[in-house]
């Protein structure tokens, strides 16, 4: 104690206006070391009770530490070892903080890497208190496979690098049971450079193929962009978009059937929604009848979750617009909670029913809630008291809508 150490910091940043040197506490505990007592000094020393590398002094609440530079002839230099209270109750009001367990259902089941890569960027809105990667067993349920799929690439010759330059679909069912629409089929359509994705819900089958219209539309006018190619499968049911291609200058291309590589990446798209699907509603005790609107929701969950299919694993959302997704408005798919009721200023009845959230769209302002009562689903900002968030992560949710 007292003595003169020689202290050598690493990676560190000149920045020529600063007057002072400043040291990251944080990057002190990632190399091993801490703050500790020795007597009654404060020294920075090894977390695992090694020896004490310098002294350190308080000075208006912020902690400083002597120092003589070798290429410097200026005097004391303080050093920033913590950060006000005040401002970490700020950052943390923004955000909302929870354990990995809990993002994983809340996120639709989403693997642990993903998020963890997600709430690495403060934009995101979420952060982790821990990462412990407890043993789901409702993704073994909902997502045990037979063999990996193939992930060969099977668009050399085609604008893949182009957003809209190809868009895949696929075509799945009839599926058992029908969804709560009385829904058969689902059919997706997967940008190929940016792996944004749609899902549509039909009846019937030859139904599903004409949603490419809707897609078009929707995908052509929010992103300000062309369809060069529609890729599908063989089936029959997609003839019926050839003179619609045709009309509209989009070239189609069907995949061979013995090889399932051709149009692999809807088939994949499939894939990753039905087990997001099985595990969501697995986990909240629904009827298999919701698959419907669990599909839609993994589509809208997946859209804003990072991806390593794309440059510096971003989401597709943040491919198409240049932001990243805010996650804030996510919660578990069948949270029980409350819903206003829109009824007369005199009426004596009740203002709120219990319900529970079955989704979110790209095409819808809110909330889809089941009223388990009147047996139907609504679609409303008005929700509160949801059971899966804390009291704070509630009052956040409250916060996000109104400034929509």
């Amino acid at each position: 104690m007292g003595k003169l150490t020689r202290v050598r910091l690493l990676n560190v940043q000149y920045a020529s206006n600063l007057e002072r040197n400043i040291i990251s506490y944080g990057l002190l505990e990632v190399k091993g070391y801490g703050l500790a007592y020795r007597g009654s000094n404060r020294v920075i020393a090894a977390i695992d009770g090694g020896p004490a590398i310098f002294d350190v002094e308080k000075s208006n609440n912020v902690l400083t530490v002597r120092t003589l530079g070798s290429r410097s002839t200026k005097g004391t230099s303080d050093v920033l070892m913590s950060v006000l209270a005040e401002n970490e109750a700020a950052v943390e009001q923004d955000m909302q903080t929870g354990p990995l367990m809990h993002f994983h259902r809340r996120l639709g089941h989403l693997n642990h890497d993903t998020i963890i890569r997600m709430t690495k960027n403060p934009a995101s809105g979420i952060a982790l208190t821990d990462d412990v990667r407890a043993n789901c067993l409702v993704c073994a349920q909902g997502k045990q496979t037979k063999n990996k799929q193939s992930r060969k690439g099977t668009g050399g010759n085609s604008s893949i690098d182009v957003i809209g330059g190809v868009i895949c679909s696929g075509l799945q069912g009839p599926m058992t049971p029908r969804d709560r629409l009385g829904n058969r089929y689902m059919v997706n359509f997967v940008d190929h450079r940016t792996n944004y994705c749609r899902v549509f819900l039909t009846k019937t089958k030859d139904v599903a193929a004409l949603k490419f219209k809707h897609f078009m539309a929707f995908f052509e006018r929010q992103f300000n962009c062309r369809i060069h190619v529609l890729r599908t499968g063989g089936g029959g049911e997609y003839k019926t978009l050839d003179l619609f291609c045709k009309d509209t200058g989009i070239a189609r291309q069907v995949s061979d059937p013995r090889n399932q590589a051709s149009n692999g990446k809807a088939g994949r798209m499939h894939r990753i929604i039905m087990n997001m699907v099985r595990s969501m509603v697995f986990a909240c005790g629904l009827p298999l009848s919701f698959w419907g609107d669990a599909a839609e929701y993994a589509a809208y969950i997946l859209n804003r979750s990072p991806t390593k299919a794309n440059p510096g694993s971003k989401s597709p959302l943040q491919m198409l617009t240049k932001n990243t997704a805010d996650l804030s408005d996510i919660v578990v798919f069948g949270s029980p909670c409350t819903v206003r009721v829109d009824a007369k200023n005199k009426s004596p009845g009740e203002r709120g029913k219990p319900g529970m959230i079955v989704g979110k769209s790209d095409e819808i302002k809110g909330y889809r809630v089941y009223i388990p009562r009147d047996k139907v689903v609504v679609v409303t900002q008005h929700v509160s008291n949801v059971e899966t968030l804390s009291d704070v992560q509630n009052e956040q949710l409250k916060r996000v809508h109104l400034d929509d």
